[in-house]
């Protein structure tokens, strides 16, 4: 039995081949954004995550350890850089607020550690309304479009955006408090 295609592009990029790393960058980034955007609601942010998670992914080549469909892995990879985004920006409105309220331009960031990051996120995800919950991870984690979810689930695309925009609004605001 042969090796996936994935697993030999993977390999590819291992070895330091610029060329199938081009071609997965080319394949991929638009859609990225895109889906970045979707997160951020904002396309330079979305442009940013992405190029910075590509540049990582370079940069670090030689150790990548991706067991699954590298299209999988890029959008969970940016999920969890959008997320971390949104996470870093309500810090920062914080302390911007915070400073502003006491006179001071002295910021201290507190501590994020990505596992805690990961299982509040985790978390959250779990406390979401069941079909808020279901529609959520059949669109982020099984990377499904929004129509084949509504077919799927037989219901309307415009209920499957209401539930994914109150999904990421749960996300921002429990995650916000949290830390």
């Amino acid at each position: 039995m042969g090796q996936s295609p994935d697993q030999e592009i993977i390999q590819a990029i291992q070895r330091g081949d610029k060329g199938a790393f081009e071609q997965v960058f080319h394949a991929c980034y638009e859609n990225l954004c895109q889906y970045a955007f979707t997160i951020l609601k904002d396309m330079d942010e979305a442009e940013d995550i992405v190029q910075s998670m590509f540049l990582k992914i370079w940069e670090r080549r030689e150790d990548l350890n991706i067991q699954h469909a590298i299209r999988s892995y890029l959008f969970r990879a940016v999920y969890h850089q959008c997320i971390n985004h949104l996470e870093h920006r309500t810090i920062k409105l914080k302390h911007q607020e915070y400073g502003v309220l006491e006179g001071t331009s002295r910021v201290q960031q507190p501590e994020i550690f990505p596992d805690e990051l990961s299982n509040s996120i985790q978390s959250v995800v779990n406390e979401l309304p069941q079909q808020c919950r279901i529609i959520f991870m059949m669109s982020r984690y099984e990377e499904l479009r929004y129509a084949e979810i509504a077919q799927k689930l037989n219901i309307s695309v415009n209920t499957i955006e209401n539930q994914i925009s109150k999904a990421l609004r749960i996300l921002r605001l429990k995650l916000k408090d949290h830390f």
